[in-house]
Parts: C-alpha cells; structure tokens; sequence
C-alpha cells in the first residue's frame, strides 16, 4: 500500500459499542447483525454498514434517506482507524438525520401570473390538508419569484395560464418534480382532488428514480497504471463529489459522496477506502472549481479547503504522485475527447443560483491554463459589463441567466473563435435562444455549434484524467 497506518486502528466492536450507547428519544438504534447498524426516526432512517477488506482494515458507510421521497440525503464512507474522526463523522449524520424532522412535510410552491388567484387556491389547499391531516405545506409566488424559491421547495406547481413555463421549469429543476394543475381543478377550486392529483404525481415520480447507472469511461486511455480521479461539483442543496478509479482505460470503482458540507477530510476518506480495496493508487487528480495555481494551490470558497496547497498534502500524506485542477479546464478537455474533430472549444458551467460561471478553453488543441490558472475566469470582467441589473438578481430568472451566460461567453467566443461551445446551464437549456442572442453581437458566419450539457461530471472525471497523464509524461520528459 501506498500508506502506512502508524496508530492503532480503532475497533469495529469500539465504534458499535460507542453509538449503541448513544441511543435517545430522538431515534431508535436496530442493529441488524454485526455489520448493520438503523437509526430510525419517524422522518428517515440512517444505516450504518461496516465492511471488512482484510484483517483489521474496516470501511464505514453512512447512508441517511428520508422518509418523505425515499431520497438519499447523505452517503460517505471512510476508514475506521481514527477514533475522533469516526465519532466527528458520526455525529454529523444524526445532525443532518435530526434535521429531517424540519423537512418532514412535502413543500409545494404554487404559482401562477401574478399571485392573487394562486394564494387565494394555496390557503384552500392547506386548509384541506390539514383537515385531512396531510403532510402538505402550499405557499403561492408570482412566477417571476420561481427560481429564487425553487431550492425551498420539493414540488412547483403552476397554474394553466402559465403551463408553457412547465418545460422550462423542469429542465432547469430537474431534481424537483414540476407539475401544472389540471385546468379544470383549477378552475373549480378542487382542492381535495388537486391534493389528490398531487400525490397520484408524487407517487410516479419516485417509483421512477432509479440508480445512475454507471457510466463507461470515455477516455479510452490503454493505460496500466491505476488513476483516481475526484470530482468536486459546486452545488446549493448539497455539497456533491464524485469519484472513479481508473485502470487500462476501465472504470473499476465509483461513487458519488453527498454531504451538507465539503471539508478537506473528506477527501481523504476517499483515498483511505480506495487504498484498502485495492492497496496501491499510482496518480490521483482532483478537480473543483476555482482558481488553481500550477503549484496546486486552491483558491475558492469552499470550506477547510481554501487557499491551500492541495497537492502538497496530499502527497505528503500518501507518496502517491498528484495533481489539481479547475473542474471546467477538466470538462473542456473530457468534452474534447467525444468531438476529437474540433480543435477550439469553451466549456461554460453556470450552476443554478450561482451569478458567476467559468469557463475551460481549448485552443488550437491546446488546454488554456492562463498565468496562475486564471484562464476562463469570468468573474474579473462580468461586474464590469454593461448589464440590465446587478449579477445576484439576474441569475433567478432565466432571461437574467441568459444575459450571464451570453455576456460572459462573447469575450471568449470574440478571442477564441470556437467551432463548439458546450454550456452547462440549467436555467439556459434552449441553445437556439442563446445563439439568438449572440447573433447581435457575432456574424452568423463565425457563430460556433451550441450543445447543451445536462451532466457535466463524467466529462470533467475524463478530463483529470487525460490531465494527469498530460503532466505526468510532461514532467518525465523535463527529467529525462
């Protein structure tokens, strides 16, 4: 293995005897067999599951999912050698379990045109769930208020007049289920069968989530060595990271962590778990938003990881050879490998509820990285631009995320002169509206193809990849 554990490994039996003895009012602790612990409380379950991999090398999952939608609200998994840590991760699952109990009641934001006629039908709504003693909370917004309150809400529900929107809605709020109220309730004030409508709806909509299937790796890299690459994806509901390991151009692991926050430890629970299963990591890539130095230090806002040389402790910790990288440097390069035929692209993320995006820029074939990495860094010119309101009040409404979006790309597209950009923009789906908009800027004859990105991950998982191996044959040429 790459590491060596110098202390002695706290004990399963330990950690199993340390939450049994925490059990409370707040939830009941079933414990299954030896390896599966269940918190229970009346708004979800929380397992916990250990695995043994070898003697005394034991993996910790913690999996929390609500009662409400059967959605998982945290996942991580890490290795069982470090008391405290294990007690501090422990701790806070039942935080983010306990909380659960606040969102117990499905939250459905209602809107139509203008408000009235809607928060008149939601006092209705709410007064015939509570008679029939439902967990359903009905607010009412104008539709011009959707996006900014989207993120409080499990369910919107627009009104007939507005159902051209729902299209739109759904694309953008993809993880939200959006639904128009039958013309006829809404006609008639049928609250009861409304509610029932509802329900009939949320029913569907969970029996069709299913499992991401996993993905092939699109790199088609015949390379031996094995490579873990990390992904952190900015994110408003929940911090996300998604991992793979790589080996002779296969995906052999995968995951996906959820957790209310990121911290640096974080990724090292990760690197521990890989190296138990599979004892030696020859590269490991980490990409995440920001800008990121060429000497690996970070400088964005996300917790415990801000301004630090990110490579730096991590090879210190493991010896095991790695390298950083902004998350769109890594799209654009992963894009890249799926339309091997253009030499010029930008990649422009645009997270929901996010006033600033970036941008990852091949040219002639090339990466741009940009003195210290600040290639594609939008924020530097967007405050300056002449823009119809203030950043923080464009990026709620999908005409103001159209001005972002098309403001921060024509520099680029101006500079550059892409035959492709690919955006990711939940809230600018429609490409044609986009390109449109440019049009006023840019002659139809130099105006690059427009593709939409629902996903961006595996691109930018391929992408620290191909990066890794980059500057790995880079730096053995420069030694040799």
């Amino acid at each position: 293995m790459n590491t060596e554990l110098t202390q002695e490994t706290y004990s399963k039996q330990a950690f199993t005897h340390w939450i049994l003895s925490h059990e409370n009012e707040e939830y009941q602790i079933i414990q299954d067999d030896d390896n599966t612990l269940r918190l229970k409380t009346e708004f979800g379950e929380a397992t916990i599951r250990f695995t043994e991999i070898e003697a005394q090398m034991i993996i910790v999952e913690f999996i929390i999912v609500a009662n409400k939608d059967d959605s998982t609200q945290f996942y991580l998994h890490f290795q069982l050698s470090d008391e405290k840590h294990a007690k501090k991760l422990y701790d806070e699952m039942v935080q983010t379990l306990l909380q659960l109990k606040d969102k117990k009641t499905v939250k459905v934001l209602l809107s139509c045109s203008a408000g009235l006629t809607t928060s008149m039908f939601a006092s209705e709504l709410n007064s015939t769930s509570e008679m029939l003693k439902l967990d359903l909370q009905f607010d009412a917004v104008p539709y011009t208020d959707i996006y900014k309150q989207a993120e409080n809400y499990d369910i919107i529900l627009i009104a007939p007049q507005i159902g051209y929107l729902k299209k739109r809605l759904a694309e953008s709020l993809d993880d939200k289920l959006v639904l128009q109220i039958p013309t006829a309730l809404f006609a008639s004030y049928d609250s009861f069968s409304v509610i029932t409508f509802v329900q009939d709806e949320i029913q569907q909509f969970y029996a069709k989530k299913e499992e991401k299937k996993k993905r092939a790796c699109a790199c088609k890299i015949k390379e031996k060595k094995r490579i873990l690459a990390i992904v952190i994806m900015p994110n408003r509901a929940q911090s996300r990271i998604y991992y793979e390991l790589y080996e002779n151009g296969q995906i052999v692991d995968q995951n996906l962590i959820i957790k209310p926050s990121t911290n640096y430890e974080d990724l090292n629970d990760i690197i521990d778990t890989i190296l138990i299963k599979y004892q030696t990591i020859d590269m490991i890539g980490i990409s995440t938003s920001g800008i990121i130095g060429p000497d690996g230090i970070v400088h964005m806002r996300l917790s415990n990881v801000d301004n630090i040389n990110l490579k730096e402790r991590i090879e210190d910790k493991y010896k095991i050879q790695t390298y950083v990288f902004n998350n769109a440097n890594a799209a654009v390069l992963g894009f890249a490998q799926e339309h091997k035929d253009c030499q010029n692209i930008i990649f422009h993320s645009q997270p929901f509820g996010y006033s600033l995006g970036g941008q990852g820029i091949l040219s002639n074939g090339q990466l741009v990285f940009g003195k210290n990495g600040i290639a594609g860094e939008v924020r530097f010119f967007m405050n300056r631009m002449q823009l119809s309101d203030e950043l923080i009040n464009l990026c709620w409404s999908t005409q103001g995320v159209l001005e972002i979006v098309t403001k921060s790309l024509l520099p680029a597209i101006a500079l550059f002169g892409p035959e492709i950009v690919a955006i990711r923009s939940p809230m600018t789906s429609d490409m044609d509206e986009i390109k449109k908009k440019l049009l006023s800027f840019i002659p139809e004859e130099y105006m690059p193809e427009f593709i939409y990105v629902k996903d961006a991950s595996g691109y930018m998982l391929d992408g620290t990849v191909r990066l890794c191996l980059d500057l790995a044959d880079k730096e053995k040429k420069v030694q040799v």
